[in-house]
């Protein structure tokens, strides 16, 4: 993210910069320098678009793993409950011998 922030400020560094040198630049060296700005930018834009694919999947594995506990805790209750019955059902038996 800070690169992206960074690549804008350069692209407004070399607009001001293109405004400051108009005055007294040639004709190639402004094109130049907006062509510099331009690619800038556009490093910029494709760098925010990568990131932002990189949160959104992110955001999937989070939530994946959010089912995943949910599953686990529900896994882990019916274990528990079916060791509850058969410590039950064991004492039943035993009541009955005894």
């Amino acid at each position: 993210m800070m690169h992206v922030l960074r690549n804008l400020g350069l692209v407004g560094a070399s607009a001001g910069a293109l405004v400051a040198l108009s005055a007294c630049a040639t004709v190639e060296s402004v094109e130049r320098a907006q062509a510099t700005a331009d690619q800038a930018l556009s490093a910029a834009q494709a760098a925010q678009a990568s990131a932002d694919r990189a949160q959104a999947s992110a955001d999937a594995a989070g939530q994946a793993a959010q089912r995943a506990q949910s599953s686990a805790d529900a896994a882990n209750a019916a274990a528990q409950a079916a060791a509850a019955e058969a410590a039950r059902l064991r004492e039943a038996r035993a009541g009955e011998r005894g």
